[in-house]
């Protein structure tokens, strides 16, 4: 802490006009004691300042004495007391209130300059020669394009899933993700091009429905992750970066509209307010910044936690699924569904412009986060839970009795006829294969 030596010299240099950093500065020339400007500043106020304001009152009270009667003396006493809390009172709000404005201002900027510095100094991939889709034969053919759905979704990149402790069931690390991210991309493309062999398949969809990083929500899993949340992240936009470029000269144009899951949170309790404050949106924003060059490509990053985007005339709802409760129980959803409709029927009630370009209705819904695929009639469309990349682990087998295998769903999507066609990738089928993507992160990511 400060010298009792140098106390003296630092009040006179404060009175002369001098500034918090020059003098921490003169501290630490003089007597090698380095504090920070905040913490001179600190010292300053509770020892000096608050000296000088007793000095003052305790002059006004003696004053005061000479011209006061006895019997007002106690009165006096009484509203000094007084006074004297609702001083210490109005100081401590102060400082309660400062480290509130503060950790906000922390809190609500951090997000925004890390996204600002990727966007500025990191390198994207570099663009891929665009190839003409192929179009279906002189044979049968459909009228119309098909737009093909390939939902992205609960990769848990960083999970540490061991094989000894699944009954050898199931395993995944980085190398695995990477690998069956390799499949995922090969069996897309190979789906798309069998489809051209009935009709047009232009535009690709990728929703990206959260649960992107295994995270650190819960104490085992920080404890036996892979790595840290920030290089899983890093790792996820890697990898998925360039499987988006490795598809994207095949297609005229993808789309890869993003919510964000509940085990990229940044914090442990789950929040109302900021939930775009995620690992998940970090890797979202990273994979943008990577796919820059490709001008086909296009991100919907929105900070809400569900999103509808319009696919062949039809909207389709997108949400993780951490919200609904009820272990995703058939009941527990359409309650949820219905809910959420009347929700977003509010929108016709207003008279604002539609500043966020979200609709008022939905026709079908894409979740993630319960691990398994289904498919739930909601009347006016269909709505989807569309697997995991990890597949079942230690808590599935172990608490809950029960194991899925690694899959993601491809949907297609016409424009007068909505859904009309459903496949199933099965992606442990690729674990023994070699992946081409790039793992290594180098030291200097943008160079």
């Amino acid at each position: 802490m400060i010298p009792e030596i140098a106390k003296q010299e630092l009040i006179r240099k404060r009175q002369a006009g001098q500034t918090w950093t020059s003098m921490a500065r003169w501290l630490a020339d003089e007597y090698g004691v380095e504090l920070h400007r905040s913490t001179i500043q600190r010292w300053y106020d509770r020892e000096v300042v608050d000296l000088d304001m007793d000095m003052i009152l305790d002059e006004a009270a003696a004053n005061m004495a000479d011209t006061i009667a006895p019997e007002e003396e106690e009165d006096l006493l009484k509203d000094r007391i007084r006074l004297d809390k609702r001083l210490v009172t109005f100081k401590s709000e102060a400082t309660y209130y400062k480290k509130l404005y503060e950790r906000a201002i922390k809190e609500s900027t951090k997000s925004e300059v890390l996204i600002d510095t990727i966007k500025r100094y990191v390198t994207p991939l570099k663009a891929a020669r665009q190839y003409p889709t192929r179009k279906p034969g002189s044979g049968k053919r459909g009228r119309a394009a098909q737009v093909m759905v390939a939902p992205l979704t609960d990769t848990h990149v960083g999970d540490n899933v061991s094989k000894e402790q699944t009954i050898g069931l199931n395993e995944y690390d980085i190398e695995l993700f990477s690998r069956r991210m390799w499949g995922w991309t090969n069996q897309v493309l190979s789906l798309a091009e069998y489809r051209r062999n009935i009709c047009e398949v232009d535009e690709l969809v990728i929703p990206m429905l959260g649960d992107m990083i295994s995270g650190d929500i819960h104490e085992e899993l920080a404890r036996t992750n892979v790595d840290n949340c920030m290089m899983q992240m890093m790792y996820g936009a890697k990898i998925i970066s360039q499987a988006l470029m490795f598809l994207a000269p095949h297609f005229d144009e993808i789309r890869v509209p993003c919510v964000v899951g509940n085990h990229g949170r940044m914090t442990r309790k789950i929040p109302s307010k900021d939930r775009y404050m995620d690992w998940d949106y970090m890797l979202y924003q990273w994979t943008a910044v990577f796919c820059a060059n490709q001008s086909n490509i296009k991100f919907e990053i929105p900070k809400s936690t569900s999103h509808v985007s319009n696919i062949a005339n039809r909207n389709v709802l997108m949400m993780h699924g951490d919200a609904i409760g009820g272990g995703g129980a058939t009941a527990t959803i359409l309650r949820t569904v219905t809910a959420l409709r009347s929700v977003l029927q509010y929108k016709t009630q207003l008279l604002t412009d539609d500043e966020f370009n979200i609709s008022s209705s939905f026709d079908d819904v894409l979740l993630g986060h319960f691990h398994r695929v289904d498919e739930i009639d909601i009347g006016t469309g269909s709505l989807h839970i569309c697997g995991t990349m990890k597949g079942g682990d230690e808590f599935t087998i172990s608490r809950l009795n029960v194991i899925t295998k690694p899959k993601q769903i491809v949907l297609y999507f016409h424009p007068q006829h909505g859904q009309v066609g459903k496949e199933v990738i099965y992606l442990d089928r690729y674990d023994e294969e070699e992946s081409e993507f790039e793992l290594e992160l180098p030291e200097v990511w943008g160079t």
